[in-house]
């Protein structure tokens, strides 16, 4: 049954994507599969949006006020649309039915979504990493408070601060499915990561594919068995993390490229939506990706300078007249001032991006060219289809070409960088992504997938040429295409040409539920699962958030004192952090109990999920206090309830 469950929130929150954004991508005028393939990055603008108006209004976060936050847009959208009718393009007649794209996306879902359930391993399963503490329990928090507003959510950290910035879309999205469908929470989170996974990165990296090079059954199928053969996305940051957010963001980023692509020009399909409206349809995607993660944003603004660059380059061999050409320099100019700001803005405080290289430049350019930089395996298909597509892209020399190398080469360049470099210039490159190897990691699959699909149908279009100079007939021409598209799915997903069964091995680990799993290991889960029969309402639970038992929050509603490892600790927090084994009636700690409402505890021994030790003297050695007593166990795990305020 939970499984079926997980198919349901896949499916819903695939819908919720599709029904928010695509009639906005129409309105727009984008038709075809491109309306299907910008339509994530359009309703994720809109939840996000959603997501910080509402609560200014008073309104509880739900689907409903969602839907009409998005009829308003799209009754501004019309209206624009309707008095700039004259400024577009006469249209093209619509969209042929496309059987090699169906078929590519249906092949490229059903291998990663194998890969993502393979991961996952059951459909209510958690990731046992450092950041789902916080991630959980913020689902849980919006769900009771109504409000997933960016500027809102950092109040489950520090409920008595003042209001801070976190980047909240994910955390929208996945609360929408969860209400939605009324999954539990877990399966609802694992469902919207297999929508993300197995649709929303397949639908952007094929139509990204599909802008620069056309809409070629190679450019489809070389796209899909691309994107499911790179370990690095979207299985790393699932695995390190856990970086949901960041898995979304850039799940989203082909398609904003994309997007980007057609607004300056550099695409090999007809346009017939208008320079204007392209640019309000990448304005439309911008506030979502930011949103979502503005790391996300960080790496669209890098990947997209390749394009920026290849586009002032056609403009000023077009312009001949001195005037023009200050025109192109100077829009250059603020460009590269407004990249410059952003950048600045955005990264992460200093505290934040301290990570050290791990490798030598040598080692790094190694891992590069693996194209599995994160893993041991190396992804074969990926090494040899950039090859062939750096090939081609010198001996072609037409602008998307180099815009995708371009794309590549950025990429390469900020992983190596973060990989070797020394402070402070890998700061200067890398600090919006923390200096952190992973999410590079991430990023640069994102960049192998348009430069190795122009290797793929390049070198497929030399094959097929010549044997039809052979005199090959049509249809044996297609059947070796699809029995060529056969034997690179095996390369690329089994045997030691591929880094999947390795990155799949690697991944899999973090949802492993076992005794020794390092955030919540089975006796643990069993307790927890035990809390609503045990623990009464109105009371809340004590507990090191480092061992996991502040995940209960998440996983049964109960209310926890720490939510989240990186607690703001207000004095009552830390008077009962440090004395509450010693309580006694009269006390000041029990003068903080009773103002936090605590009422038990739950004791998780002193594993952390960073193997790390992080004391709270009035959670520890609980089996020698009077001031609680033992009211459950499972295994070392232990719930005590709070007897030591009471006379």
């Amino acid at each position: 049954m939970n499984w079926v469950l997980l198919g349901v929130a896949a499916s819903v929150a695939t819908l919720v994507l599709l029904t928010l954004g695509y009639p906005l991508a129409r309105i727009v005028g984008i038709r075809g599969f491109a309306a299907v393939g910008v339509a994530p990055a359009f309703a994720m603008t809109v939840i996000c949006g959603a997501s910080v108006v509402l609560p200014w209004a008073g309104i509880a976060w739900s689907s409903l006020p969602v839907l009409v936050f998005a009829a308003v847009i799209a009754a501004i959208l019309g209206i624009g649309a309707w008095l700039t009718r004259h400024l577009r393009p006469s249209a093209s007649e619509g969209s042929r039915f496309d059987g090699a794209l169906l078929i590519a996306l249906v092949l490229v879902s059903g291998l990663i979504a194998w890969r993502t359930v393979s991961v996952i391993q059951a459909p209510d399963a958690i990731s046992q990493t450092f950041d789902n503490v916080f991630h959980l329990n913020a689902l849980r928090w919006i769900l009771d408070t109504g409000s997933a507003s960016a500027l809102e959510i950092g109040y489950m950290t520090n409920p008595e601060g003042p209001p801070t910035f976190y980047p909240s879309g994910w955390h929208a999205f996945v609360t929408l499915v969860i209400q939605i469908t009324g999954a539990p929470l877990t399966i609802a989170l694992n469902g919207s990561v297999l929508a993300i996974t197995a649709v929303v990165w397949p639908l952007g990296a094929i139509l990204l594919s599909r802008t620069l090079f056309g809409r070629s059954a190679a450019v489809s199928f070389g796209t899909g068995v691309l994107a499911a053969s790179l370990p690095s996305f979207p299985l790393l940051p699932m695995d390190y993390g856990v970086l949901y957010p960041f898995q979304l963001g850039l799940a989203l980023l082909p398609a904003v490229l994309a997007v980007t692509a057609r607004f300056l020009g550099l695409t090999a399909v007809r346009d017939d939506v208008g320079t204007l409206w392209w640019g309000i349809a990448l304005l439309g995607c911008l506030p979502g990706l930011a949103l979502v993660h503005p790391g996300a944003l960080m790496a669209w603004l890098a990947l997209s300078a390749p394009l920026a660059a290849v586009r002032g380059v056609v403009a000023w061999r077009e312009r001949s007249s001195m005037r023009s050409r200050i025109k192109v320099v100077a829009v250059a100019a603020l460009y590269l001032g407004a990249a410059a700001a952003m950048v600045y803005v955005l990264r992460p405080p200093a505290s934040a991006r301290s990570w050290q290289p791990e490798m030598s430049y040598g080692e790094a350019l190694i891992a590069l060219a693996s194209t599995s930089p994160w893993y041991a395996s190396a992804a074969v298909l990926g090494s040899v289809s950039i090859l062939a597509g750096a090939a081609w892209a010198l001996i072609s020399r037409t602008s998307v070409a180099i815009a995708a190398l371009g794309i590549y080469l950025t990429a390469g360049f900020l992983f190596v960088v973060v990989a070797a470099a020394p402070f402070p210039f890998r700061d200067v490159f890398t600090a919006p992504w923390y200096n952190n190897i992973p999410r590079i990691a991430a990023i640069l699959a994102i960049a192998v997938v348009p430069l190795g699909t122009f290797g793929i149908q390049k070198t497929w279009s030399m094959v097929a040429a010549r044997a039809h100079r052979a005199g090959w007939s049509g249809p044996i021409v297609r059947n070796v295409g699809m029995a060529g598209v056969g034997v690179l799915v095996v390369i690329s997903q089994v045997g030691p040409t591929s880094a999947m069964p390795d990155a799949e091995r690697v991944a899999s680990a973090s949802f492993a539920l076992t005794p020794d799993s390092p955030l919540l290991d089975s006796d643990e889960a069993a307790l927890v699962s035990r809390l609503p029969e045990v623990v009464e309402e109105g009371y809340a639970i004590a507990g090191s958030p480092w061992t996991g038992a502040s995940v209960a929050y998440a996983l049964t509603g109960a209310t926890v004192l720490m939510p989240h490892i990186q607690m703001e600790i207000s004095e009552n927090l830390d008077s009962v952090n440090q004395g509450l084994a010693d309580a006694e009636p009269g006390s000041e700690v029990c003068e903080a109990i009773s103002a936090l409402g605590v009422g038990y505890v739950l004791d998780f021994g002193t594993r952390e999920v960073h193997g790390a030790s992080h004391v709270f003297p009035g959670l520890e050695d609980l089996d020698e206090s009077s001031a609680v007593e033992l009211i459950d166990a499972e295994g070392s795990a232990r719930l005590y309830q709070v007897t030591g305020c009471t006379e």
